[in-house]
């Protein structure tokens, strides 16, 4: 299954600097596509994303699943994706 992914500021940096691709995922879930991207990216992309201790998404990330932030969707991270889905990441933004 596809989904488009589109990464903004230091987590487009992780993503190799693409402003979006498509992702092939087995696990039709948010949390899937996120392990997936993982594997993908590697390290730097899992820091930025993952608390390292309990390797749950950290407080500061917001994912929207076209345009719904995860936590509003029913199954939060485990919300199930369909094909042609657009995931957008955002680090924290800070300015002033």
């Amino acid at each position: 299954m596809k989904i488009k992914v589109k990464g903004f500021l230091t987590l487009r940096k992780a993503m190799g600097d693409r402003a979006s691709l498509v992702v092939n995922v087995a696990e039709h879930t948010i949390r899937g596509l996120l392990r997936e991207l993982s594997n993908i990216f590697g390290e730097n992309f899992r820091d930025l994303l993952f608390e390292p201790h309990t390797s749950e998404v950290r407080d500061h990330i917001v994912i929207l699943v076209n345009g719904r932030h995860y936590r509003n969707l029913p199954g939060n991270l485990d919300s199930e994706l369909r094909e042609g889905d657009e995931v957008a990441l955002f680090p924290p933004i800070a300015g002033g």
